[in-house]
Order: C-alpha cells, then structure tokens, then sequence
C-alpha cells in the first residue's frame, strides 16, 4: 500500500491521492521499512530497479517475512550498520553495493547502488518509519571500469613503446613524467619538466622547435617537426616530433600526446643520398640516361611493360651483363624480367622461382640497398648458392641490389644487377639504381591504379548494363497488363491475373531499389547498428524462414545442426538475419536443382563461427579475393542466369564488419561448392 501521510499532517482526499500518486509514479527508487528493518512499501521504480513485481512471491516476502539488518549481502559489506543508524533515527549516506538479487531468489541482473535513508518521525520525535531512497550507478561503475583499465593499457603502452612518449598541459608546459624521455636523455623530471626539455634539443634547432610549439598550442594543430636531440653519450640524433591536442567533450583541449621517433638513420642516409645526387649531376651523360629511363618507365601502363623496361635501362645505364627484377606477389617472390648479355645467354630461360631463403629476400625484409663485391656476395650468411639450382643459375659476380618500396613504404619486390663490364659496383650505381627504383615503383604503383580504375570501370558499365536488364524485365508484363486494363474488356479473371502481373514485378522492381539504396547506406555508415544480446540459433531459425521459399522451390536439402547454447553475441538481431538470408539465398542460387546446404555454428576462444556449406558450382581460385567485392557476380554468372544485382555478399562483409566480426569464401574451384563462414565475438 503507498505510504501514508507524515503524522500530524491531515491532508484533503485529493491531496492524499496525489501524495500516493507521487509516491507511485516517483522515477527514485523508494523503500518504506519499518522501525524493525522490515519492508513496508515499495514504489514502482524499486519493483523496476530490482525486477520484483507485485503479485510475485518474493514481492510477498520482501513486504513479509524479510528483515533489512539480516541480509547476508548487507551484512557482510557493512551496509546494515548504516541501516541501523537510520533506525536509530539518523539521515545516512550509504555507500555503495553491488547487490545480487539471485541471492533472495530474484531474477533480476546483480545492479551497483547508493542510497539515502531518512527516519521519518511524529511531532514527540518518535521514529514511525524510514524512507531508502537508491540510485543505480551500475552504468558508470562499469564505465569508470572500462576507463581504469583503458588507462593502464595506454601507460603499460607507453612503456612498452620504442618510441619516446610524453604530455604536457593544454598551454604546452610538460608537468607529467616521462621516463622514455629521461631514458633517452638522461634529464632528470626536474631537468624535464615545464620547458626544461628545450636543454637537450640542439642549439641550432632549439629556437625553431620552440617557436613551432608554441604557434601549435595556441592555435590548437598538430605538433610536426624534426630536431637532433641528445643522448645519454652526449651525441645527438635526429628525431620526428608529432604531437596531438586531445579535446574534452566541449571542445577545449585538455592535453597534447606526443612521442619522438628517431629517424636519425633515415635523415643520415637521405643526406648522404643527397650528397650523392649533387656529385651525379655533374655527369649530364648519365643524367639523360636516367630521365630517358624515367619517361619509359612513366609511360608503361602494365608491370610486365614496367619491368623489361627497368631491366633493359639498368644493364645500358650501370654497364652489367644481367639486371634482373623480382616482384613479390600474394606474399611470393617472383621472377618478372630478366636481362642478360650475351655473355650469359644460355641462362635466358632460368626461370626456378626463389625459394624466399636467401640474400633476395634479405634484401626485401629489410629494405635495405645492398651493394657487394664478390668476396663480400660469397661470405655474406644469406648467401646459399642457389641450393640445388646452383648448376643452372647464371654465375653472379659482384652485386647490387635496391629494394622497391611503395608509397606506403611497403616492399614490393626489389631491382638488381651484376657483373659489371668493368670493376667493382660503385657509389654512382648505387645512387643511380635508388633513382631508377623509386621511379619504378612508382610506376608499379600506377600501374596497379591504372589496372584498379580499368577495372572498377569495367564493373561499373556491367553493374549498369544488369541494373538496365533487371529493370528493363519487369516493364514488358507490367505493360501488357495495363494495356489490358486500359482497353477495358477484358473479362474479371484476366483483370485479377492482370493486377497480380503488376504488383509482383512491381514488387520485383522495390526490391530491387531496396537493395540499392540498403547497399548504399551501409557502405557510407548511415545505419545504426542495435546493440543487444542475440542467440545465434533464433537468429539462424528467422533466416532459414525467411529463405525457406527459395530453397524448397529449389528443391535443396538443408540442413541446421544444433546450435551451441554459448552462441551469443551482442549485435543487431536484424541486420544479423540480414546476413544469413544472403548467404543462404547465395548458397540456394549457386547449387543445382537437388542440392544440398548445411548451416553449422561453433564456438571456441571467445569465438562464434557460423559456417554456410554447399554442394553447389563452387567459385574459382581468382575470383575468391573479389567475391566480396560490389558487383562480383556479373563475374561469377555472365549468363546473368541467377539474376540479382550482385550485392549480397558486399552487403553481407560490411554489416559483418560493423559487428566487429570478419566473413571468409572459400572453395577449392568449379563443382566443389563453397563455404561462408562468419566470425563473431562471443559474450
């Protein structure tokens, strides 16, 4: 029953009503208890808090038999001495609990609580009740949580990082510690701190990496430069500066991250590359060379255009009698153009593919110019004499190799040479064989974009040519029928077979738009994802329902083995249907008449995998890497046979993707069939 008014308070039967009203609809958590500890009301928003509603048997017996001061769970954290005290006729601020409620039999989820309890007392101060008052602070206990331990990754990163890692205030003054920085420096946090660090950037840098910190912390934009700082030894080594303001929830910036990164070996090799370039410019003869080489290169629009042409100019232009590119392919080094004088031309069809052991994957491991003269070539440990090819290998004398390296300074393979016509390799080469390397990669890269664009183009005039066609098919019945109805004598039936024709290929068509503009939002992120806890098998139970038509029409078995109890993940139930009726509906489209699929769902390592196996036409090895990809499935069918836009499975990798999960294809060719699996996170 709600509460009754505070003694010596007579109020009108409105005013009474209200009171209860209040007390009932009151968004607080309220607990009336008697003078003894047992429960005298509850309002709503406590049956709600703890999910013990009225008419329940824990309701009755909470109101009933059940006594605050002897709960274990209140006893043993101490909060019943501060219940007393409230019975004793104290206000108390009782500190927070992680109460369970399974405990008295409850169902509801363990919750984290404060609360107030106020004594109410008549006019001769005598206690009549006392009023709990919680709050549930669950939400930010688990938030404060997950923040606590965000901050001991960050630190326990910053002292596992190479790199040297500091902060400072929002005005730019270093008040935090950094030990990466006293390791590198030898600077005290007295020496350190406020501007402290300025000692041990270079004199002749100093000036410059002040004057840019402090245009940067005024106007708030990333720190980047470059200066020498000093070592433990006293020697300074060039470092990159980057630091990044981090703004509050309202704009301002609350501190600035930063970290140095010693460049000093790339700066030294950059300089003395430099230095090498300048002495080269004096030999116009080899200049023009080398610019010939680069619109040759430039103008090569394939890799195999790319590389005969990188070879041909380096053996002119270093005067060798082999020149050789190698090119790393899906992780594999390959042998892509070779050529040789005439000197070595019995081994023009060597073709064995490197076994990734030796001194050419050394190079492209570590990106590093290697240039030996042939004792050097012979003693170096990568050097294994080409094993059991060595017979048939042509005889290297001498060697020089560069690593070609993309724009994101990924290896892609590397550019070498040997035998010169006269003497040993020299700086010159070197320098010229860097030039030639970055501008064939370069032109590697291009020609890769090249091929990209061709063929993102070419599926894009095959997207519209299926858009056209799958449009274009629904308009011919749709048109018949209205020219019935539009002459007006067609009998009731035809008229009714008429109406159907249209609104099923009318339905065709919006599914069709639908599945467009579906596509379109999900690659650009304009959905929200819900995040609630999903049982994988309904998930499975609402997709095969929804794909059932399909597959019994196309008279497939299917098959669902029994999903682990463990299969939960927390995602977008929808979306996650989504998934699974398009892989079901690609498996159903892709297996002959009588075919049969399997759906089977497993759970290890924090790890849900569903697997959609079929027995259907399977998918050739070079396309797999695609199959994912926008409009795949013009490839896959140019028969235009299964019909569709041939964005199932791109939808399918995205909304895949924004769950934190990751799909896999695979088959081992035409007629093998094909298997999807995808990987969620487990709770």
């Amino acid at each position: 029953m709600p509460p009754s008014p505070p003694a010596g308070l007579s109020l009108h039967p409105s005013s009474e009503t209200r009171f209860r009203e209040l007390f009932e609809q009151a968004p607080t958590s309220i607990q009336i208890v008697s003078p003894e500890g047992r429960t005298l009301r509850v309002n709503k928003a406590w049956e709600q808090l703890w999910q013990i509603h009225e008419g329940t048997p824990l309701h009755a017996y909470i109101l009933g038999d059940y006594r605050l001061l002897d709960d274990p769970q209140l006893v043993e954290s101490g909060i019943a001495g501060y219940l007393r005290r409230a019975l004793d006729g104290e206000s108390v601020e009782i500190p927070a609990i992680y109460y369970d409620v399974v405990a008295l039999g409850g169902t509801g989820r363990a919750r984290w609580v404060t609360a107030r309890a106020h004594p109410i007392k008549d006019q001769a101060g005598r206690i009549l009740e006392v009023m709990l008052m919680h709050e549930d602070i669950t939400d930010r206990v688990i938030a404060e949580k997950a923040l606590r331990e965000r901050e001991q990754r960050f630190r326990s990163l910053v002292m596992a990082t190479s790199q040297t890692v500091w902060s400072t205030t929002p005005d730019g003054r270093v008040l935090e510690d950094s030990p990466t920085w006293r390791a590198i420096t030898g600077q005290s946090y007295d020496e350190w701190k406020e501007y402290g660090w300025l000692d041990a950037v270079h004199p002749d840098d100093r000036e410059t990496a002040l004057a840019t910190w402090r245009n940067c912390t005024a106007s708030g934009a990333v720190y980047e430069t470059n200066y020498r700082l000093r070592q433990l030894d006293g020697s300074y080594r060039w470092t990159a500066v980057k630091g990044v303001p981090i703004a509050d929830a309202d704009g301002f910036i609350r501190e600035w991250i930063g970290a140095n990164k010693d460049i000093h070996e790339m700066v030294t090799a950059q300089a003395e590359l430099a230095e090498r370039l300048e002495r080269e410019q004096r030999h116009s003869a080899l200049l023009v060379k080398v610019a010939q080489a680069s619109r040759i290169l430039g103008s090569a629009l394939s890799t195999k255009e790319i590389a005969q042409g990188l070879v041909e100019e380096v053996r002119a232009i270093l005067e060798v009698h082999q020149a050789v590119v190698s090119l790393n392919v899906g992780g594999a080094q390959e042998i892509n153009a070779v050529s040789m004088s005439d000197k070595y031309a019995r081994y023009r069809s060597y073709d064995v593919k490197p076994d990734g052991s030796g001194i050419y994957a050394e190079v492209c491991r570590t990106n590093q110019v290697m240039r030996l003269t042939q004792a050097q070539l012979e003693a170096h440990p990568a050097w294994k004499g080409f094993g059991k090819h060595a017979t048939q290998h042509p005889a290297i004398r001498g060697w020089l190799a560069v690593p070609l390296v993309d724009r994101q300074g990924q290896n892609i393979g590397l550019i070498q040479a040997s035998d010169k016509f006269e003497g040993d390799f020299t700086e010159q080469d070197e320098a010229i064989l860097v030039q030639l390397a970055t501008i064939a990669a370069n032109s590697f890269e291009n020609a890769r974009l090249y091929g990209s664009l061709k063929e993102q183009d070419r599926r894009k005039d095959e997207f519209l040519a299926m858009l056209a066609h799958e449009l274009r098919n629904p308009l011919a019945p749709i048109a018949s029928a209205a020219e019935l109805l539009k002459i007006g004598i067609a009998s009731e039936e035809r008229v009714r077979r008429s109406s159907e024709v249209i609104s099923r290929q009318v339905r065709h068509m919006t599914s069709l738009v639908n599945d467009l503009l579906d596509i379109s939002r999900v690659t650009r992120g304009l959905i929200q994802l819900e995040n609630v806890e999903v049982e994988l098998g309904a998930t499975i139970h609402s997709a095969v329902e929804q794909s059932r038509p399909l597959i019994e029409a196309r008279e497939h078995a299917l098959v669902v083995a029994p999903v682990p109890a463990a299969a939960r993940v927390m995602g977008d139930p929808n979306r996650l249907v989504q998934v699974l009726v398009n892989l079901l509906n690609n498996a159903a489209k892709y297996t002959p008449r009588g075919g049969r699929i399997d759906v089977t769902v497993s759970c290890a390592a924090g790890q849900a995998q569903i697997r959609v196996r079929d027995n259907g036409i399977g998918i050739d090895k070079a396309l797999l890497p695609q199959v994912f990809d926008l409009f795949t499935q013009a490839e896959r069918t140019p028969d235009r046979s299964q019909g569709g836009l041939g964005i199932g499975l791109a939808l399918v990798k995205n909304v895949v993707g924004l769950h934190g999960g990751s799909v896999t294809a695979e088959s081992d060719g035409p007629g093998t069939g094909s298997v999807f699996t995808v990987t969620l996170h487990t709770m």
